[in-house]
């Protein structure tokens, strides 16, 4: 029984904040439906075939959805009145209930425990963004507001000038913003990484890499991430088995092959010529076309004057194929 209380109390200091969230920010910025009635949650949960998480079924009673930030994420209820119907995207796992969509597109379930994995449709890798449905959506509230301003409008200068990316300054504010109120957000912690290596922060950011994979190991891109960072501090000793962990997690064969060749890179500049052996022979066997993908992608990124791209793809094909010459026209990959 006492349990069950705190529970409640939990509940109740839960709703407190998405209300007040509500009625402190401009108007429209957040668009909650009224809660669902009892009877339409069960019927949802019948026709998926499993019970709703428990945080979940609650903020249905309460709200029957939500629109936040002008649609930057989508909240599905189970009303006629929901933005978005639970039940509209299949998931692509058994365990899983896609409950939210991004802007971008990416999508957001609650697994078996509770927890909240953020994915690309059709890509296999997850990433943990909140440790509950309630510590999610809250830290989700946080990041977004920091972009608008006092009208409902995006705040002046969040942008870069192209309007394509948040500035890694405000970036930054927003995964710290974030983890205060969910610090067990792996992606937060990931993003709060990336902001910092862009602010040129690199051992700050290497130490947010590293507590991103502390928090959950099963996504390959902090792993990735930690390694590419490290060894731009010329710490490749440490960069190795981070690019190792990367190509592990990675679900896709000729992903994993690409991240085994920074670990052969990583090898290379540590003058393990064993392990560069090794990795070098793990790339080729989990890609056979690995030298003619490199190739490729050298080629585009110099018809697209990318120079830091092309310089990475020829460094790669250095570390699994010395002396490979690099075309400046496209190969023709085999059939």
């Amino acid at each position: 029984m006492a349990r069950r209380k705190r529970a409640s109390a939990g509940e109740a200091a839960f709703f407190d904040r998405f209300r007040s969230a509500i009625a402190r920010l401009p108007a429209g910025l957040i668009r909650a439906q009224p809660g669902a009635p009892p009877d339409d949650v069960a019927r949802a949960s019948t026709a998926l075939g499993r019970p709703l998480p428990e945080e979940y079924a609650s903020f249905l009673r309460s709200f029957d959805g939500a629109d936040l930030f002008h649609e930057s994420v989508l909240i599905a209820g189970v009303g006629a009145g929901a933005p978005w119907v639970l039940g509209a995207l299949a998931p692509e796992r058994a365990d899983e209930i896609v409950f939210a969509e991004a802007l971008a597109g990416d999508r957001f379930a609650l697994d078996g425990a509770g927890r909240v994995l953020r994915y690309d449709p059709g890509a296999e890798e997850r990433a943990l963004a909140g440790s509950s449905f309630t510590r999610w959506l809250d830290a989700t509230v946080a990041r977004e507001q920091i972009l608008f301003g006092p009208d409902g409008e995006y705040a002046p200068d969040v942008f870069d000038p192209a309007g394509q990316e948040v500035v890694p300054t405000i970036a930054l504010r927003q995964a710290e913003r974030a983890l205060k109120l969910d610090p067990g957000a792996a992606d937060a912690e990931h993003a709060r990484g990336l902001a910092l290596a862009r602010l040129g922060r690199r051992e700050a950011a290497l130490a947010a890499f590293r507590a991103a994979t502390d928090l959950y190991a099963d996504n390959p891109w902090p792993w990735f991430d930690l390694g590419r960072t490290a060894l731009a501090l010329a710490k490749p000793a440490a960069a190795l088995p981070a690019f190792r962990r990367a190509a592990t997690a990675a679900v896709d064969a000729s992903t994993s092959a690409r991240l085994l060749a920074w670990a052969a890179r990583a090898a290379v500049a540590s003058s393990d010529d064993a392990a560069v052996e090794t990795l070098r022979a793990e790339a080729r066997a989990k890609d056979p076309q690995l030298v003619e993908h490199l190739l490729r992608s050298a080629a585009e990124a110099a018809g697209e004057s990318d120079d830091d791209a092309r310089a990475e793809a020829v460094a790669l094909l250095e570390a699994v194929a010395p002396g490979t010459p690099v075309p400046r026209r496209l190969p023709v990959l085999p059939h």
